[in-house]
């Protein structure tokens, strides 16, 4: 019996679509092997740069937490006077005291954080070498270690860079791992620093201060009792560092990216 055209077409179809993804699968399993043994070969070279560059924002991020916090009470008590002359201020009940209500909480935190970016920035001069419109810091590690009689240095010299836009921090450390006196493989790990809530201060509205706010027709949910004060809980925030472990690291070929600084 012959098979029909259509039934021997068929069958060669599937041979040819059988034998081309044979053919594909293969070609990815040598493509991934190819990459794991490239990656491999490198993992060596740029792991510890990886880590010092990352190590070269943290300490970027904590001058600027140094910074903040010896403003940080009086930036909240500016923010607070400010909001306080606004024509309408609202006040909800937390825990024992009261807190702002959302409109006026959103207020707070977009003016606490605009003034305490206008405060870091007038002191990253004294932090930070000055860098046309940014900012940087220089830095470098060297490591001698001893094994079997024989010795192994190595030798890293970064810079991280550091710059303010709208109401957040932008950086990166770019760092090289000299060989020899030679500069060798350079590696750039970027970052973003927000901010954050970590929880809230409390201030005493004494009663001068209540009767004002009433004056200017701000409402409370209740009054207090027998010339009582109110304790005011406002929203405490810093500075936190975002990104800098999620962004891969780029193995540089000497060119800078522009920023949106």
């Amino acid at each position: 019996m012959h098979a029909s055209k259509s039934r021997r077409g068929s069958a060669y179809i599937s041979v040819l679509a059988t034998t081309m993804l044979i053919i594909v699968l293969a070609a990815i399993a040598l493509s991934v092997t190819t990459v794991s043994r490239r990656i491999t070969a490198r993992y060596s070279d740029y792991i510890g740069l990886y880590d010092l560059a990352v190590a070269g924002n943290e300490q970027a991020l904590l001058l600027l937490l140094q910074a903040l916090d010896a403003r940080r009470a009086d930036i909240s008590r500016r923010a607070w006077l400010e909001v306080k002359t606004w024509d309408y201020v609202s006040f909800v009940h937390l825990n024992n005291g009261l807190s702002l209500g959302a409109s006026s909480r959103d207020e707070f935190r977009r003016i606490f954080i605009e003034k305490a970016m206008a405060d870091l920035r007038a002191s990253m001069g004294s932090m930070f070498s000055r860098y046309f419109f940014k900012y940087q810091l220089t830095w470098g590690l060297d490591a001698t270690i001893g094994i079997d009689g024989h010795t192994v240095s190595d030798s890293y010299r970064a810079v991280t860079t550091l710059c303010a836009a709208a109401n957040r921090f932008h950086l990166d450390t770019v760092i090289h791992r000299y060989i020899d006196g030679e500069p060798g493989i350079q590696a750039i790990v970027d970052a973003s620093i927000n901010w954050t809530r970590t929880g809230y201060m409390a201030i005493i509205l004494d009663a001068y201060t209540i009767y004002n706010l009433e004056s200017d027709g701000v409402e409370f949910p209740s009054l207090p009792i027998n010339g009582e004060n109110f304790i005011l809980f406002l929203d405490e925030f810093t500075l936190e560092m975002v990104e800098s472990l999620r962004l891969q690291i780029r193995i540089s070929d000497g060119r800078r990216e522009a920023w949106g600084c």
